[in-house]
């Protein structure tokens, strides 16, 4: 069955649009994102340390799809390089690297990247950017173990005086199969969600990526929640969460899916303008 024509995808897909348009009919306000707004905010110009851990329990018809990982650890590194006059572009550079557990309880480093996002235009409540991403190579028996080259690009809308952020992030990369042959990898489509509670409290829709596998032509569609607060002080930002996510649609979609997932996380982020 068609993702489009799927009763679940087609209700989720809805939401998400009258959501979309309801943001956009809300005048521009040009007020400075706040601190509790920018600690969701993965294209806001901010030193970042990240540290998680996202563990997938209860596969799916393993009979036919095999066991995938058990999880991953995760550090994320971003460094921003403000815009200058002679060059208008803020750069984002945001190293990710994994180490995988897999399904024998062995780790090793896998899926991880190098994403430069090129901050090319902001208005009063929102930014757009894109630049290139590089996937490295994993050891073998933990992921894809040749070079990926790509790219990916992100766009953002805040409204509500700064309590609603909404974002998509789009990721593309090429890389060679076991058979040497250059194939597309699944399209990545994050659309990010988060409401403001108050006192740093927030909720969202959490860090899962929709996949879109081109060869197969089907998705991979999980549907997460997120519980975090942001305790923010002068000098930076400690933001803290913790997710949980189900596989809604994955009928078609080639490879092991887990049941559920969920992942803990806990971050240090140092505003530029500080």
């Amino acid at each position: 069955m068609s993702l489009f024509y799927h009763p679940t995808a087609f209700k989720s897909y809805t939401i998400l649009i009258i959501i979309l348009l309801l943001v956009l009919t809300i005048s521009p306000f040009a007020q400075e994102q706040s601190r509790e707004s920018a600690a969701v905010d993965p294209t806001a110009a901010q030193w970042s340390l990240q540290f998680a851990y996202e563990g997938f329990y209860d596969y799916k018809e393993t009979d036919t799809r095999g066991e995938g990982n058990n999880g991953f650890f995760q550090f994320r590194f971003v460094a921003p390089v403000p815009a200058t006059e002679s060059f208008p572009i803020t750069l984002l550079p945001r190293l990710t690297a994994r180490l995988v557990q897999n399904s024998q309880d062995e780790f090793g480093f896998g899926q991880s990247d190098l994403f430069v996002l090129g901050i090319i235009n902001q208005w009063a409540s929102g930014r757009w950017g894109i630049g290139p991403q590089v996937n490295f190579p994993s050891q073998s028996g933990f992921g894809n173990t040749n070079w990926g080259y790509g790219l990916a690009g992100a766009v953002t809308q805040r409204a509500l005086n700064d309590d609603l952020f909404l974002a998509l992030l789009l990721q593309q990369t090429w890389s060679q199969n076991a058979a040497g042959e250059t194939k597309a990898s699944p399209l990545g489509i994050n659309a990010i969600l988060v409401y403001q509670l108050g006192d740093g409290w927030y909720i969202g829709n959490g860090d899962y990526v929709i996949r879109y596998n081109w060869d197969a032509q089907a998705f991979f569609v999980p549907f997460g929640i997120r519980l975090g607060k942001a305790f923010i002080n002068p000098k930076g930002t400690w933001n803290a969460y913790i997710e949980y996510a189900s596989s809604v649609i994955y009928d078609s979609f080639p490879g092991s899916v887990a049941s559920y997932a969920i992942r803990v996380n806990v971050q240090y982020q140092i505003p530029v303008s500080l």
